[in-house]
């Protein structure tokens, strides 16, 4: 299995538009992060979580051409509203995409994209063909079984995805403010494991370092990695608190699983 970190920042992505804080104008590389994603490889099939404002240029930077599913975190915009470029995955596979999420997301992805499967095809209009799947109990995608685990992000349903391929398994959430006893037992024996931290300072939706740290440690993969950060946050500074098999994740950053 392959994972590529397509974007690991928070909403407003970093830098953030209008700000001239150290960390928005870091010339390290590692500060600029797109909006959290993660594309997962295994066996031929590729797959992508969540399609947010960033999605046209993530699939661009990385010469992406292949996409065989989406599997959605939440619908909040940072996370979806890429979803109409999943069109072009249509016109180069010429094949209809499967997208996943849990019943209260799917709602609101077919209100917000009523148009993808509202009425027949108009000829000249040019837009995703996706079928959309309910996520009720775990699934296959090609090589790669996947779960759903639901955590607290606010009044929007949210889960995380367990990824299982080839006998590594992997987890990640990228929006989480607390996770259910019964959701970090699904989650042990992961060899990889990445978790919301938005910043130090707490806040009402999100784990702040400190408690995703903590929260690693009960879940205790082979490797962790910090995800959903925003511009309070320096990459290195913050590395340097972190404890052995804890790092802050950086646009781009892949891992193989062999």
């Amino acid at each position: 299995m392959k994972l590529l970190f397509l974007g690991t920042g928070t909403s407003v992505g970093v830098p953030v538009i209008g700000c001239d804080c150290p960390v928005c104008v870091s010339p390290d590389p590692r500060n600029r992060r797109l909006r959290s994603s993660l594309y997962v490889e295994a066996g031929g099939t590729a797959l992508v979580v969540d399609t947010g404002p960033d999605f046209r240029e993530q699939m661009l930077r990385h010469h992406i051409r292949r996409l065989d599913a989406v599997c959605f975190t939440h619908s909040h915009a940072d996370h979806v509203f890429g979803f109409d470029d999943i069109r072009r995955f249509n016109t180069i596979q010429d094949a209809i995409i499967p997208a996943y999420a849990v019943p209260g997301t799917m709602d609101d992805l077919m209100r917000i994209f009523d148009y993808v499967h509202r009425g027949d095809p108009v000829p000249g209009v040019y837009r995703p063909r996706i079928d959309f799947r309910v996520i009720r109990e775990p699934f296959q995608v090609g090589a790669i079984r996947v779960t759903a685990c639901p955590v607290d992000h606010g009044p929007k349903p949210t889960v995380g995805y367990r990824f299982e391929a080839g006998g590594r398994r992997v987890g990640y959430f990228p929006d989480c403010l607390r996770m259910d006893a019964a959701t970090v037992r699904q989650l042990q024996g992961l060899d990889i494991m990445i978790l919301d931290a938005l910043r130090h300072r707490p806040h009402s939706t999100h784990l702040t370092v400190a408690d995703s740290v903590a929260l690693l440690q009960s879940i205790g993969a082979r490797q962790s990695y910090l995800v959903h950060l925003c511009h309070e946050l320096d990459h290195a500074a913050t590395q340097t608190g972190l404890p052995p098999g804890i790092d802050v994740s950086h646009d781009g950053l892949v891992c193989n699983l062999q």
